[in-house]
């Protein structure tokens, strides 16, 4: 024998009644009350009844104009509380980024004041380099030309002493007559 599923109609009416019984309509809520059928037709024909009831609901339900006024004033207040919120945070993040962008102006002209000093004591360096420089090369060309007299001076003695060692042979030799 043939099983015979469930339809629409009998999903729409136990969904029906249970939602007037108070009770939220799933599908084991209407499979436990048909006693049978499967999850998956239920389930469609379940979404098919929620998006009726939805659709007709949306369209007669409205607030009532004391709730409608409250909830108003309700989310003013809120929006003005969010807002104040948001400004004082925004103040917060603006007073914070001045006081970082005012300590990188200070680090900033720190720096540009230390590149200053650096620059003129490396003018100062360089001048003193330069100077030595000249000092070097006078005292190269002095020590060639102390050098070029010790070399002449040397010679002279060595003439010396020779002249002196032939005068000292002549008078330490009586000379015959």
């Amino acid at each position: 024998m043939p099983r015979t599923g469930i339809t629409r109609e009998q999903v729409f009416t136990v969904a029906d009644r249970l939602a007037d019984q108070g009770i939220a309509p799933t599908v084991a809520s209407v499979r436990s009350d048909l006693g049978k059928g499967s999850f998956t037709t239920i389930n469609q024909h379940l979404g098919e009844w929620k998006a009726l009831k939805w659709k007709t609901e949306g369209l007669t339900a409205s607030l009532p104009p004391a709730v409608e006024s409250k909830a108003r004033e309700s989310l003013a207040v809120l929006w003005q509380f969010a807002a104040r919120e948001a400004e004082q945070a925004i103040e917060r993040i603006r007073e914070a980024a001045l006081r970082d962008v005012s300590e990188l102006q200070e680090a900033l002209e720190d720096a540009q004041r230390q590149c200053a000093a650096l620059g003129t004591e490396r003018l100062e360096l360089h001048k003193h380099l330069g100077k030595a420089h000249e000092t070097i090369a006078a005292l190269t060309t002095e020590i060639a030309r102390l050098s070029e007299s010790l070399g002449a001076s040397a010679a002279r003695l060595e003439d010396v002493e020779a002249r002196l060692e032939t005068i000292l042979r002549d008078h330490s030799h009586p000379r015959s007559a």
